[in-house]
This record gives C-alpha cells, sequence and structure tokens, in this order.
C-alpha cells in the first residue's frame, strides 16, 4: 500500500459529465511528496462492482470513490482529507 497516493475511482457512463468531473480533480491542490490515480471505470456490471474492481487494483491508501457528476471545486481537499 502507498501511503503517498491517493486515487480518485469513477463509475463512468457519460463521457462528457466526467470529463467537467476530472477537469475540477486535476485542479486540486496535491501536497509536496503525494501523487494521484485517477481510475475511470467503464461497463461496470453493477457500480459496487466497478469500484470494488478499482479498490483491489489501487496500492493508493487513500481512495476516493466518487459519480461522474460530483464535481470537488474546494481546491484544498486533498489536504483537509489528509489531516483527518
Amino acid at each position: 500500500m502507498n501511503d503517498r497516493k491517493i486515487a480518485f475511482i469513477t463509475c463512468v457512463s457519460d463521457e462528457s459529465e466526467y470529463a467537467e468531473c476530472r477537469f475540477y480533480l486535476e485542479r486540486l491542490y496535491i501536497p509536496e511528496g503525494f501523487t494521484v490515480d485517477y481510475l475511470c471505470i467503464q461497463g461496470a456490471p453493477s457500480m459496487a462492482a466497478g469500484y470494488n474492481a478499482a479498490m483491489e487494483d489501487s496500492d493508493a491508501k487513500y481512495k476516493v470513490y466518487l459519480h461522474q457528476d460530483v464535481f470537488i471545486k474546494y481546491v484544498n481537499f486533498i489536504p483537509d482529507l489528509l489531516a483527518v
């Protein structure tokens, strides 16, 4: 498990909505020494199955599960998440 990595895991059925979701994710402040993965799950039989598959594929300690129509606009989301 990589304790310096955050994975944003998104089940996607609408590419345009995901593009906007990703637009905001890529603008989040990333603390020094951390890396971010963006996992886009498509064609899963269910959201739960998609999220579960991505969870097992990622070595990130911190995993954020979100739907394609969630737009995280608060740029300090990651530092605040790590502080909790």
